[in-house]
């Protein structure tokens, strides 16, 4: 039914704010559980470094990079020759910046002078800018007698290449060239094979009393409670201008009117709030717009089907990410037929990187366009982000790359045309498996075999669907009626196909693709649900796949694996055959929603939630391992997983969002709600200047008993509808 209650004022938020002030002291508690890193992001440069703000030789991913290069591998900060001790740390919302505490060990200055731990200490305030990192030292003493002391910053830099970082062996390399010292600090510089020159400089105020080609050192004479400040510039600097220009989004960010969204939860608020400052911290301004980029330390970088997913998942919130995002993978349309990079013309790439390596063709994300996915993503992200926004300028100017890409799909996607999209890489330097399970093992068949392309998968056939039904609704807005009924017909023929080819009747579910001589993969996987929130299953289908994935074997109580328990190739501890991945279980459920499953959507909510509250600083990572929860016990970390990772922070927004039911109508500048559901959990929520088209909207959700009510703002700009 139509809710009556459209104007009807919102509830005051101080019994909210109340709540979330008494919690604020134990969510700080929370947030530096099991920190052992610190990361800090500026358009394309990022560094990560340990609690102290040192650059640990034992963790290889640590270091100060730029356009996938190691700029910075040793930044490590000693009094008297010893390590400090970390009291704290602090990074600021858009995490471009950090204040490090420290404190000194007991130190033995003399024979007979013991300095004890906690008389020494060090604000370490770390800027991390596009092309540089700011280190402000600012060391106070609180001893009874004045202190000399020698403070020492050991530098070093390798200009290893991302993927020389990830452990690929390079036949040959560069030459590192003979440090240059001058009386404020030094040089360091590398020639590369790509004939780029890259170095690195350290400029510090005041100069340092002795210069070495790994170690500047500062004579300090520490009287008590009288600060000491030294300042280190470090500026990357490379001799190409052949690089994607990219700049700071941090400023335009707050100069944007975002949308809010308060519950009455304080501490799932902090998991939104996490969720959005991670969003903006990925989000890289990029000559098309906002770009997120897909994580960091491994992924920071455009990724074709991340952006596109992440954009999707934050697209009701932050839209301008969503145009941002298919603006670039317009720009970088494929054009040609390359099997070294997989490019074919209207296909969507897959990953874009820079580096040395990338330069001399020694892997092929050039960009690379390996996937079979992300250009049905492309047509899906946009008829979303036309539903919201009515951007027609924004269509009409793009128009030829939505063609381009569904002229890919009818082609080069689908070779022996049975309308289902398939993969199969050009050269063994690409990647084998072509769908966002990418790992070499991830496609299997109940005996433990290895699958062989090439491979149509069952998500992405869902992709497909909604790609051609994407394609006609934009059609339709251009007025091109040929064009749309063309692209839904082809709609219809891979939804009869899709269910006489994927339907697994023994297991109530989908196989989870078809492999060589189209043989099926009979093995439950997380991959049937991601077909859900496409649209192409019947209801009765759908909620037997609902059923289904919620059995122990799928769902382990922090989410739902991606692969059964009783699968040949089940392994917890891999990448794609038993973890659990936040963003695949946000897209479950976001299926599940759809499909009248609210209450089982809510509880994947809920299992996320759960999980944050182990991570540190309530930041979901790329992925975890799958083993069964345990009562009173967080998940299991996966070792390498990228934190933060886009598609991850999207996740519990997505999830969230699909609970309230949201279908915009921008053109008609309504909002309509399907079946609004907070999970019992929650008791109200608040959705304050949400954006459909330039029309806002003010809207309160409240939960009694098993139904959720909804009253609308006052000030509120266009038409809602409720239905219940």
């Amino acid at each position: 039914m139509i809710d009556d209650k459209m104007h009807m004022a919102l509830p005051t938020t101080q019994e909210n704010q109340q709540v979330k002030s008494e919690a604020i002291k134990l969510i700080e508690e929370k947030e530096q559980v099991n920190a052992t890193s610190i990361t800090l992001k500026c358009g394309d440069s990022f560094l990560l470094l340990d609690i102290c703000g040192d650059l640990l030789s034992s963790r290889q991913e640590m270091g100060l990079f730029r356009h996938g290069t190691r700029f910075l591998r040793t930044s490590n900060l000693f009094l008297e020759g010893k390590k400090m001790v970390a009291l704290s740390h602090q990074t600021s919302q858009m995490s471009d910046a950090c204040h490090i505490d420290l404190t000194n060990m007991p130190l033995q200055l003399t024979s007979d002078t013991l300095l004890e731990q906690g008389i020494v200490h060090i604000d370490r305030f770390m800027t991390l800018e596009q092309d540089y990192l700011k280190q402000t030292f600012t060391v106070t003493s609180f001893h009874t007698v004045d202190l000399p002391l020698t403070l020492s910053l050991r530098v070093g830099a390798d200009y290893s290449d991302m993927f020389e970082v990830r452990g690929t062996v390079r036949e040959q390399r560069g030459t590192q060239l003979p440090a240059v010292l001058n009386p404020g600090g030094l040089t360091l510089g590398y020639q590369g094979l790509d004939d780029v020159k890259r170095w690195t400089t350290f400029q510090a105020t005041p100069a340092p009393a002795s210069v070495q080609s790994d170690q500047m050192d500062w004579e300090l004479h520490l009287q008590r409670g009288v600060p000491v400040e030294i300042t280190v510039l470090i500026h990357m600097d490379e001799s190409s201008s052949e690089v994607l220009k990219t700049g700071q989004a941090a400023t335009l960010w707050r100069e944007t009117d975002q949308p809010t969204v308060v519950t009455d939860n304080p501490f799932f608020n902090r998991l939104l709030e996490r969720s959005t400052q991670d969003l903006m911290m990925l989000s890289t301004m990029t000559p098309y717009g906002y770009y997120p980029y897909a994580g960091i330390p491994w992924f920071n970088c455009p990724f074709g089907r991340d952006g596109l997913i992440a954009a999707m998942e934050f697209l009701p919130l932050y839209p301008q990410v969503a145009r941002g995002t298919l603006a670039f993978l317009a720009a970088y349309q494929g054009k040609k037929v390359d099997s070294f990079t997989d490019e074919e013309p209207g296909k969507i790439l897959h990953e874009f990187r820079k580096g040395e390596m990338a330069a001399l063709r020694e892997i092929p994300y050039i960009p690379y366009y390996g996937t079979a996915d992300a250009t049905p993503l492309f047509l899906i992200l946009f008829e979303a982000y036309m539903r919201w926004t009515n951007d027609e300028a924004f269509l009409e100017q793009h128009w030829s790359h939505i063609e381009a890409a569904t002229k890919w799909m009818s082609t080069y996607g689908d070779r022996d045309g049975d309308s289902f999209l398939e993969y199969q890489r050009g050269e063994k330097t690409g990647l084998g498996n072509q769908g966002w399970k990418d790992a070499w093992d991830s496609m299997s068949h109940s005996d433990g075999r290895i699958s062989r392309t090439p491979l149509a998968l069952s998500e992405i056939q869902g992709y497909a669907y909604a790609a051609y039904r994407a394609a006609g609704y934009l059609a339709r807005k251009t007025g091109n009626q040929v064009q749309y009924q063309r692209w839904n017909e082809k709609a219809e023929v891979i939804q009869e196909n899709f269910l006489q080819h994927f339907w697994w009747d023994k297991e109530q579910t989908l196989y989870m693709a078809l492999a060589e001589h189209k043989e099926p993969c009979d093995v439950v996987s997380s991959n049937a649900g991601q077909c859900l929130w496409t649209g192409i299953l019947p209801d009765d289908k759908a909620r037997l796949v609902i059923e289904r994935l919620m059995r122990k074997d799928m769902f382990s109580g922090w989410g739902i694996r991606t692969l059964s328990t009783e699968a040949a190739r089940y392994n917890p501890l891999s990448y794609h055959n038993g973890s659990v991945w936040p963003h695949d279980t946000a897209l479950i459920g976001t299926g599940f929603s759809l499909y009248g499953g609210k209450e089982e959507a809510g509880q994947l909510l809920k299992s996320l939630f759960d999980a944050s509250d182990h991570f540190a600083d309530a930041r979901l990572p790329e992925l975890y391992c799958g083993f069964e929860r345990r009562e009173g016990y967080g998940p299991t970390r996966y070792p390498v997983s990228c934190s933060p990772q886009a598609w991850a922070a999207g996740a519990p927004v997505a999830l969230l969002l699909s609970l309230l039911g949201l279908h915009p109508n921008a053109a008609e500048q309504r909002l309509t709600l399907h079946q609004p559901t907070l999970p019992e959990w929650l008791g109200n929520l608040e959705i304050n200047g949400l954006y459909v088209g330039s029309q806002r909207v003010h809207l309160h959700f409240t939960r009694q008993d098993n139904h959720t009510n909804v009253s609308i703002g006052r000030n509120n700009e266009m038409d809602v509808r409720i239905l219940y």
